[in-house]
Formats: structure tokens, sequence, C-alpha cells
């Protein structure tokens, strides 16, 4: 019961994580970096990154097959 209780904790935190960071991406200022530099901002990679392990990490555990 505990895995599963980390497991929804940590998937929710990893979508949040995920739609933060998808959300920077998509901002004006972004968007000009991008287009002056050719690359995303550091910060929001840095949260997609975080975001994706976390979700990930959250599904596995969910999801464990015993």
């Amino acid at each position: 019961m505990k895995n599963k209780v980390q497991g929804v904790v940590m998937l929710a935190a990893g979508s949040v994580l995920l739609f933060w960071g998808y959300n920077m991406t998509q901002s004006v200022s972004s968007k000009v970096n991008q287009a002056l530099s050719g690359a995303p901002p550091d910060k929001a990679m840095v949260i997609l990154v975080l975001g994706g392990l976390c979700a990930a990490f959250g599904f596995f555990k969910l999801f464990k097959l015993r």
C-alpha cells in the first residue's frame, strides 16, 4: 500500500513538473531567446527532465509487477 501511495505522489509531481516545463518553453520570452540562441532555456529543460524522471519513477512504482 505504501508503494502505491508513493507512486501516485511521484506520478502527480512528475506530471506537474512536465506541465510547468512545457509552459516555460512556450512563453514569449522563451521563444525570443530560442530564436536568438537556437536552444531552449536551460531551466525549462532541467524541469522537463526532472518531471519525466519523477513521472517514470512514479509509474513504475505504481504498476510494479510482482
